[in-house]
Parts: structure tokens; sequence; C-alpha cells
């Protein structure tokens, strides 16, 4: 987005400079805004399927991604993105703020690549229809997606802790013998309910995980301790599958993240790299991804009220990035 000043600020002093500079500034920020402050009341991770902090880097030939991606870092390898958007997309479904590096059998299968580094392949990358093979790839100069990440980051840590913060709920308790385990809510409860859980307890030698919902229309399941692999441990029953855009795991201390078989519930674990071979059924935000698995299109629909960005908090967020985009200009000039 280019913004050109009148000329007689380049013979102006530099109070009438900084002016210029401030109002270069905000008048980004706020073209930024209209796109980000639906973001902030739906929350992110009902509006993408897949959030990185850091690199996307898939380690085999899947790694499907049937939703929306943002990608903090750099797509070192990937595979197919999209599949389950609108047909004739017209939107940006894959963010990237880093480089993007790809296997020839990677393709956005609906929508656009917006990138903020350097594109280096494939060029045969668009499948939308009317699109060339590479016509869909976007350049984006205006640092928008740096951003974007910020606000992203800063929304997702503040719901992770508030999630964190809940007591576990009345009439809940994880029962069943070694093979089978339940998430058992027997209250009334009809919006949120809460389970804390350490992740040796939730990877010890059970095999199926269970979940009896009740009432309650969303589950939070939080789970400490710094690593967690699955290894025999599964969530596919039934109730799960169902309800998994209802089901939260809070990852919050989490640094490593295995998945031994396919996953249901969004992930929350911004400070974890993801390595696993199974498919993950939901929304994913995390560090990093080196897996293999698809990531089918889920959401986490619920939003605590003490978690929305507001305005005023994009604007301070976008102009402390895009301020020296003016700056640098006006020294140009």
């Amino acid at each position: 987005m280019e913004c050109a000043l009148p000329e007689s600020v380049l013979e102006s002093d530099i109070t009438t400079k900084g002016f210029y500079m401030a109002f270069y500034s905000k008048f980004l920020a706020i073209a930024l805004v209209g796109s980000l402050s639906s973001l902030a009341s739906a929350g992110p991770l009902n509006d993408y399927n897949l959030i990185l902090f850091g690199d996307l880097n898939v380690s085999g030939g899947s790694g499907h991604i049937e939703g929306k991606a943002f990608i903090g870092g750099d797509v070192v390898n990937a595979s197919i993105f999209a599949q389950k958007e609108p047909a004739n997309s017209t939107a940006d479904t894959v963010k990237v703020v880093g480089n993007f590096k790809s296997n020839n059998g990677t393709h956005i299968d609906r929508g656009y690549l917006a990138y903020q580094g350097n594109f280096s392949g494939p060029t045969n990358i668009c499948n939308g229809a009317g699109l060339t093979p590479d016509g869909c790839v976007k350049k984006v100069t205006d640092g928008s997606l740096t951003a974007e990440k910020a606000v992203l980051f800063s929304q997702l840590q503040a719901e992770s802790d508030y999630y964190k913060g809940l007591s576990t709920s009345d009439n809940t308790a994880l029962i069943g013998d070694m093979n089978n385990k339940k998430f058992s809510y027997t209250g009334s409860a009809t919006d949120l309910v809460v389970f804390n859980i350490t992740a040796d307890k939730l990877a010890g030698p059970q095999w199926s995980l269970d979940m009896d919902f009740a009432t309650a229309l969303n589950v939070v399941i939080n789970v400490s301790g710094t690593s967690f692999t699955a290894g025999n441990t599964k969530n596919g029953t039934e109730s799960f599958r169902n309800n998994f855009n209802n089901v939260l795991w809070n990852f919050y201390e989490a640094t490593t993240l295995n998945f031994g078989d396919s996953w249901y519930g969004s992930i929350l674990a911004l400070n974890a790299t993801i390595d696993t071979k199974s498919n993950l059924d939901g929304a994913v935000a995390a560090k990093s991804y080196v897996g293999n698995g698809e990531i089918h299109k889920g959401s986490w629909s619920y939003t605590p009220p003490t978690t929305e960005v507001t305005e005023p908090s994009i604007l301070i967020l976008l102009m402390s990035g895009l301020g020296l985009i003016g700056l640098s200009r006006l020294r140009r000039r």
C-alpha cells in the first residue's frame, strides 16, 4: 500500500515530518483494523484451522490442512491447503509471515496464498477455478501479516491463561479402569465445563478416552506438564468424534506434543512443537509443526469475555510495528 506525501513535506522541519509519519502509520493501521476486528470478536481458532508462530515443516507426503492457515514463520515443507474452504474463494486462505518453499505436491486448493518473505515454489501451486498455475500467489509488503501475528499471539495467550486459571467444574471426574477412561460430567451447566489433568495421567496405560458431556455445550481440558506423548492413548470414541468442535485441549505448559492416533478436539499449545503421524480433528494453535498427519477442518468458537482484543488494542499493536515503515519512507525521501 502506497501513501505519497505532499512535496511540501520534503522541505518541512522534523516536527512536520513527525506528524506525517504518525498520520501514515495510523492510516495503515486503520486500514487493517477492518479485517482484524472480526477476528477479535470470533476468536482465532474459529477463523483458522492452523495457527503457527514458528515453522511448518511436514515430514512426509501428507500434512493436508483442510481449512485456513496462518504460519508465523516459514513454510519449509507442506502438502495441500484449504481443501474444505468455499469453492472459488477469493480469501487469503494461507498466510505466511516468513518464506514459502515446499515440495512439488503442494498446492492451494481454494483461495490465495499471501506471503511476506520470499516465495521459491513450487510454481504450479494454484488449484482454484480459473487461476493460472501461480495465479493465487500474492506478495504482502505493508507489514500487515507481522501485525496480525502479534494480535493472534496476544489473544491466544490471553485465552490460554484464562482457561488455565479456571478451577475444575463441579460434578466432574475422570472415571474408568486401566483400559478405558471417561471424562464424566453429571451436572446441569449448559455453557462451559472445565477439567484439569496432568499430562502423565492423560498418557497413562489406558487405551481409549471417552467423554460424557451431559448438558454442557463446551468443554475445556487443561493439561499441565511440558510434554505429552499419547502412545496408545486415543480419544476416537463416538462422543469425541461427534463433538470435537466443542472440545479444547489447553496444553498451556507443553513444549513437545506427540499424538499416537487420531486426536479429536482443538489444541491450544503456544509453546509446543507438534510432532505426530496422526490426524488432528479440530483447530490447532502451536509454536511449530513437524508432523505428517492431516489437520481436519474444525473450530473452537467459544471466546472468553476477558480476551476480546478491542480496536484500540489492535491499533497499538499495529502502529508499534508499522510506525517504522512511515519513518523509513520519510528518510528515503
